[in-house]
């Protein structure tokens, strides 16, 4: 590819050149505008870059083009500092949006980057970038599409009020709004217009999009008796029914557009939140969020000779987003339209759901999906048919008896209404069809515990026949505002034995999605710091190369073998991450503890702040690990029903501990008479072992007290001082997460968990090195720390 080409694909006329050669010089361009850069942004090494090959300048954008013979031959750290340096001289000049393009003169390869605040990395670059574009069409990623999505989400908010507003059923809305972004995306007319009239137009939209579908006649049905000429919208005035296209037209439309990769994003994005609005009474529907279903495709590897299946696909997020990254890597016009003609398949069993299935392809440009309305377990020729390779679900937790396998069904004995197995039966079935290729889902997390004997059963069946090949802790309210199943996703290899598969599984602990809830907003994606440009693409690329790369981090990821007993958790087997302890966390307990006694009436020595002794490095010690029942035996508390407990203090009576997510740890009280002793304890730690969010607290408990039975005494079998048992609370907090979401701390589980402690090496009486707890550092460490002196 040639200068001449470039300059022709991109257009000569936003070509801008200030020296002979045709390139574009910065300091040239600087100094003319009187501006400065600073030399460290611009440099490598000795080398600063200072000439551009090709620049194009139009509106507010810039595409700036970096030519070589052969890139393969340069290493990738230089020509990103390279092609950087360029973009921060960009930046200076003119604070324009950029494209930043690296191609290759010897054939037509290209590496493209774009994103607000860019940056050469890979998670800025564009993927399967085959030939070059068009300026417009690359200022399109910018120009076309507002991205703003906490705006989208406000928005989308505002109009689920406005239907409420004008009384539109929840069971409609979704459906509802889908047709009418559909009918403006295609200019209908309403203005001015009765209802009837609108409500024609948008009938005679729908009917030319699905004019080639072979299930036409039943999807226009659905959308005619379940949407258009239900009593909330047929008998809706005219002046409701334009206030609600207004809405979408002005609110919604520009911040979408379905022929760019960010415009997508957004689509996915408004139809998510608002599903996720209008299904929030009921809490089994259980909406994917747009990032997490980009990642299970990234994960899978989507791509043009792919051909999906979700046989579960509810508003078809799975769907849309795998026709996507499979047009992203398509070369031509002929292969987009294969793609969308054989390869993307749904089943869909809920009426309405499929309705908004369908007009969610259809608004993504896809006029011919092979979605079909039914049960995946009574369309297995349909499955067997489309010769799948990719299967990416989210199947329903809770699905009744007529939603299940009959076969199934009738092996639950009468009093079970729910599916027992937790969707993992919908998994195995769709597995056995597809045979080969990967498969994506999502299931909650009691599938990967193997929570129940029925689920073991299909975790077995599943490692009979297929390989478990990563198992993701995804955040456990990822379907916030919707459902409040905590989700895991497990991939799968199809057709190979899991005992014949040469790799361990992957297990990634990616909780921090970098995903926040607000108010009336769900959970919304947090930007860099002092920037516009969220985190989400970094943390995403992230995981991926974790996962590709199979890398064991700490407080990340781990690899293990495993087997349908054991737990497909990371939480399990993954490795506390310890470098992220630091004096803070010590102090913050210390001043906990202080808070608990003066709240409990010990005024004696609670309000000194100073520290007993000089300061102490804590990453300087050596750490080693012990099983958690070479440190501690546990003893359990009792029932309040089995004793006799005020909640007002009782003169001579003894604490009774009740679990608490804090340190304010409630209190009731016993007589002395009425304690029975086995539960008496004093000067110890306790540890919360179940309760909602109570659970894994560990408190330091000065003075006699008797435990509820949702509390475990931690005895130490070393005979140890305050200091040291006040040491042992941040490390014991810090493994809170191996406990979340159906791991309670039993005594089995969390006596054979490991734990970290600063450590030294002895010399045994037989001459033997032992490493053995360094508690005299324990105690020197907290004794160095303030509020320690309160002790």
């Amino acid at each position: 590819m040639n200068r001449h080409n470039i300059i022709e694909a991109i257009g000569k006329q936003f070509l801008t050149s200030n020296i002979e050669s045709n390139e574009f010089s910065y300091p040239q361009a600087l100094k003319a505008e009187g501006k400065f850069i600073d030399p460290s942004l611009v440099a490598t090494g000795n080398t600063t870059h200072q000439y551009l090959d090709m620049r194009f300048v139009d509106g507010g954008i810039s595409v700036l083009i970096e030519t070589k013979d052969n890139f393969d031959k340069y290493k990738r750290e230089d020509i990103h500092s390279q092609i950087s340096a360029y973009v921060n001289y960009e930046k200076v000049l003119t604070g324009n949006k950029i494209i930043a393009i690296l191609a290759n003169t010897q054939d037509d390869r290209i590496k493209v980057w774009w994103g607000s605040d860019l940056v050469i990395d890979e998670s800025h670059q564009l993927k399967n970038q085959y030939s070059l574009k068009s300026f417009g069409e690359y200022a399109g990623l910018y120009s076309n599409v507002v991205n703003d999505k906490e705006q989208v989400i406000k928005n989308t908010y505002a109009l689920n009020e406005i239907l409420h507003k004008h009384g539109v059923s929840e069971k409609i809305r979704s459906q509802l709004v889908g047709t009418c972004l559909l009918a403006l995306k295609y200019d209908v007319k309403f203005e001015g217009l009765s209802t009837k009239q609108i409500i024609g137009g948008i009938e005679e939209v729908i009917s030319n999009l699905l004019d080639k579908d072979l299930n036409k006649a039943s999807k226009l049905s659905i959308l005619k008796t379940k949407v258009l000429e239900s009593q909330d919208v047929s008998q809706l005035k005219p002046q409701a029914i334009q206030e609600i296209l207004r809405h979408i037209e002005k609110n919604i439309t520009p911040f979408v557009n379905d022929k760019n990769a960010i415009g997508q994003d957004i689509l996915n994005l408004f139809f998510t939140t608002f599903n996720k609005y209008v299904g929030k009474t009921d809490k089994n529907q259980a909406f994917t969020p747009d990032h997490i279903v980009h990642f299970m495709c990234q994960v899978v590897g989507v791509n043009r000779n792919s051909r999906v299946l979700d046989p579960c696909c509810g508003s078809g997020a799975f769907l849309v987003r795998a026709m996507t990254e499979a047009i992203d890597d398509c070369a031509n016009e002929e292969e987009i339209d294969g793609i969308k003609k054989k390869n993307i398949y749904g089943i869909e069993y809920e009426e309405t759901a499929f309705g908004l299935s369908t007009t969610n392809m259809l608004i993504h440009g896809d006029g011919n999906s092979n979605v079909r309305q039914g049960s995946c377990f009574e369309l297995s020729e349909f499955i067997e048919d489309a010769r799948i390779n990719v299967v990416l679900m989210n199947p329903p937790y809770n699905a009744q008896r007529r939603h299940c396998l009959k076969t199934y069904t009738e092996q639950w004995p009468k009093k079970i209404k729910e599916d027992p197995s937790q969707g993992f039966h919908f998994v195995h079935h769709v597995a056995s069809l597809v045979k080969t290729g990967k498969l994506a889902v999502l299931l909650p997390m009691q599938c990967a515990i193997g929570a129940s004997k029925e689920i073991l059963k299909f975790k077995e069946l599943m490692l009979n026949e297929h390989t478990l090949d990563a198992v993701f802790s995804f955040p456990e309210d990822i379907f916030h505002p919707g459902a409040t199943a905590s989700a895991c996703c497990m991939i799968f290899n199809l057709g190979e034995r899991h005992d014949k598969s040469c790799r361990d599984t992957f297990f990634g602990y990616f909780k921090n999605d970098g995903f926040v809830k607000k108010k009336n907003l769900g959970r919304i994606e947090r930007t860099k710091l002092n920037k516009s440009e969220g985190v989400w693409a970094d943390i995403e690329s992230n995981w991926l190369d974790l996962y590709q790369k199979r890398e064991a981090r700490s407080g990340m990821s781990v690899n293990k073998k495993v087997t349908a007993t054991d737990e497909w958790l990371a939480e399990v087997y993954m490795d506390t991450d310890y470098s992220l302890l630091s004096d803070s966390l010590w102090i913050k307990t210390l001043r906990k503890h202080v808070a608990y006694q003066l709240l409990n009436g010990n005024t004696d020595s609670a309000s000194n702040n100073k520290a007993t002794n000089n300061i102490i490095d804590i990453k300087k010690c050596m750490w080693a690990s012990y099983q958690a029942n070479e440190v501690f035996d546990v003893k359990s508390g009792i029932q309040a029903s089995d004793v006799n407990v005020s909640d007002d203090e009782v003169d001579g009576g003894i604490v009774y501990l009740r679990p608490s997510n804090s340190y304010s740890i409630s209190n009731g009280f016993i007589r002395e008479e009425d304690a029975p002793n086995k539960y008496i304890f004093s000067d110890q730690l306790v540890m919360g072992n179940t309760g909602a969010g109570s659970h894994t607290w560990t408190y330091y408990i000065l003075g006699r007290f008797i435990p509820n039975n949702n509390l475990s005494v931690l005895l130490t079998k070393d005979k140890l001082n305050k200091f040291q048992k006040i040491f042992l609370i941040p490390i014991l907090e810090s493994n809170r997460y191996r406990y979340a979401y159906g791991r309670i701390p039993s005594q089995t589980r969390f006596l054979s968990s490991t734990i970290y402690l600063p450590s030294k090496n002895i010399i045994e009486a037989d001459g033997t090195k032992k490493t053995v707890p360094d508690w005299q550092f324990m105690e020197d460490y907290i004794k160095s720390l303030p509020y320690s002196a309160s002790l």
